[in-house]
């Protein structure tokens, strides 16, 4: 029988409840092990008091190690904080969360994997728990196999030598997208926007831990549960396995539940579809989880009425779109709307310097009051948007990730095409933005100026500063602007090239980008 080893040192950062902690030391007291980290946050329901009657009821051979925040961090600045701490004092070992209870043999297995693998650069984390066991196609005997992935779970062991140079490892992450290196890692390329454009290195310790994986091309073990889980018999043996390999079908499953988008095919190189057919036969059923009013906005001032190219593509939408209410808001009906209910934002709304401005403000001010769905009049619509729209409350639609990266942003929230249920928090957050950042100085450039007071620049930084990103559904711009302006243009010579062809095969819109506006700041007309 394989058995824990009492020399290999255990971190317990205690998160979770008080009486799931209370188990998991009950385990520590069964492996009786003799080196304990222990770290909490400074935290009003499990903190340095809570813990003391664990830690004074060690009644085995053991050095207890403590970390006690001062201040309450949180969970993911205390986990990094922690981690770091103990791999400065030990080699190797294992982590607890204090969330849930591992497997009966997991300290065993970790124990004995952390010896065989010490020395060996091409693994780097050990799995606490398997990724999709149902997604592989064949169980062998094999106790564990291989992943680029990592899943810390609320249990999983490393080494030092992993987190060695930790932090200014992460700091090569912007040479990492300014070089694509992504796009040469298979199982992630097709994740490439999620790392690259949605900040997701930031958004959590373990996305840190994860690059650092990547960037070395290590594997992760992950354990195969089956043969794991006999609590009564214990760990028997450990079956290593005979091929270093990693299972990519599994690996993209995994990503795909963890990114929350649908599945990545394998006859689409350039990456994820959202399998728009799959999508589009659930239209029917979508009808009771629709939270946006079914109603299409589209905006044009000018009394002599849009171009007949603009009011062509505008027809695509009620034609997808049968049993949905059209508004089109001429100039007479947006001043009514503002003098009747938004008067408070009557005298901003006639100060700005540009039509633009005006142009923008009004889409915000009637999805705010009025909700349903805004486009630009220089949208198509390939299919309707119901699917997209369906368990959302608000869904902005993302600017090409082109027209980010000209603004020196790693994203940008686009204004050209929205849609909310009335009342939403957020646009009530851009329209005291437009209020509390007013001005018709534009000392940056006139352009400039439009985009930071009342376009895609303004509606990021709402975005950004926003506390409940929950709520927004982000729509990517493969699925509603695929297309850059220069593909625009081939595209209307009549002779799309086969990937313009495949993006537009993919997408539920497109945006053609006119961009008539700009001639009244680059002439300063208004």
């Amino acid at each position: 029988m394989i058995t824990y080893n009492k020399e290999t040192p255990i971190l317990f950062i205690a998160f979770g409840d008080i009486e799931t902690i209370t188990l998991l030391f009950d385990e520590l007291r069964k492996i009786e092990v003799r080196h304990l980290y222990l770290a909490c946050d400074r935290d009003d329901t499990i903190g340095k008091e809570q813990l003391k009657p664990l830690i004074t009821g060690i009644d085995w051979d053991c050095q207890v190690n403590t970390m006690y925040n001062k201040t309450n961090l949180g969970y993911d600045k205390t986990m990094l904080k922690a981690v770091k701490w103990f791999f400065e004092h030990e080699p190797e070992g294992i982590i607890l969360d204090g969330r849930d209870i591992p497997f009966p043999s997991f300290f065993a297995f970790c124990s004995a994997l952390l010896e065989k693998y010490r020395e060996d650069e091409r693994i780097g984390h050990i799995s606490g728990c398997d990724f999709h066991p149902e997604n592989r196609k064949q169980k062998n005997e094999d106790s564990y196999h291989f992943s680029k992935l990592i899943n810390t779970a609320s249990c999983w062991a490393s080494w030092r030598r992993v987190w060695k140079d930790f932090d200014a490892q992460v700091k090569t992450f912007p040479t990492f997208k300014k070089r694509n290196v992504i796009e040469d890692i298979p199982v992630y390329k097709p994740f490439r926007f999620q790392w690259h454009h949605l900040d997701y290195l930031n958004s959590s310790w373990i996305a840190k831990y994860e690059y650092i994986n990547l960037i070395n091309n290590r594997l992760s073990i992950v354990p195969n549960m089956h043969q794991l889980t006999d609590e009564a018999n214990g760990l028997q043996k450990i079956t290593h396995p005979i091929f270093m390999t990693d299972c990519l079908d599994e690996e993209l499953k995994h990503q795909e539940l963890k990114f929350n988008i649908p599945a990545v095919t394998k006859n689409n190189p350039e990456g994820y579809t959202f399998l728009k057919n799959k999508l589009l036969s659930l239209s029917d059923k979508t009808t009771d989880r629709m939270h946006i009013p079914r109603i299409i906005h589209h905006i044009y001032e000018d009394p002599a009425g849009p171009p007949a190219n603009l009011l062509t593509i505008a027809e695509t939408w009620k034609e997808k779109h049968p049993d949905w209410e059209y508004r089109f808001w001429n100039r007479k009906m947006i001043n009514d709307f503002i003098e009747s209910t938004c008067p408070d934002f009557s005298a901003y709304y006639h100060s700005f310097p540009f039509d633009v401005q005006r142009w923008d403000a009004i889409r915000y001010l009637i999805l705010y009051h009025i909700g349903g769905v805004y486009m630009d009049l220089d949208y198509e619509c390939i299919q309707p948007l119901d699917v997209l729209l369906t368990d959302s409350s608000c869904c902005m639609g993302m600017d090409p990730i082109g027209h980010a990266r000209v603004q020196s942003k790693p994203m940008m929230v686009g204004n050209a095409l929205m849609a909310a249920a009335p009342k939403h928090k957020f646009f009530q957050n851009i329209i005291e933005d437009m209020k509390a950042n007013f001005t018709t100085d534009n000392l940056k450039g006139k352009f400039l100026h439009v985009l930071e007071s009342t376009g895609p620049l303004m509606v990021t930084r709402v975005y950004e500063n926003f506390k409940r990103k929950q709520t927004i559904t982000l729509l990517s711009a493969d699925l509603i602007a695929p297309l850059s302006q220069k593909e625009v243009w081939i595209l209307r010579t009549g002779h799309p090239t086969p990937a313009i062809a495949d993006k537009i095969e993919k997408a539920f819109a497109i945006h053609y980008f006119f961009n008539s506006w700009i001639s009244q700041t680059a002439e300063g007309k208004t």
